[in-house]
């Protein structure tokens, strides 16, 4: 989970888990930063609610692709890389 001061209030008021996810365009492959563009968009399909703390520009996740014999790093980012992790090709 990030370090971010918003994710972690949040996370320290939760008596269960927290999945959350970047938010893209349905079609694109390009992100959305602004809240109300992302309410518009997903509020029909079931969004439950949004926490307008601003833009958020964040340091992107590493994505470890844990399925395969093998663990594969498919995004490495802020994470650190580990000896048991392979480069996914």
């Amino acid at each position: 989970m990030p370090d971010d001061p918003i994710c972690q209030a949040i996370l320290q008021n939760l008596e269960e888990p927290l999945i959350c996810t970047s938010v893209k365009y349905l079609a694109e492959d390009e992100w959305i930063l602004d809240p109300v563009t992302i309410a518009d968009i997903y509020e029909p399909l079931g969004l439950d609610f949004i926490v307008d703390g601003g833009a958020r520009i964040a340091d992107p996740s590493t994505v470890v692709d844990m399925t395969g014999s093998y663990p594969t790093i498919i995004r490495q980012g802020k994470g650190a890389k580990l000896d048991w992790m392979v480069t996914g090709t």
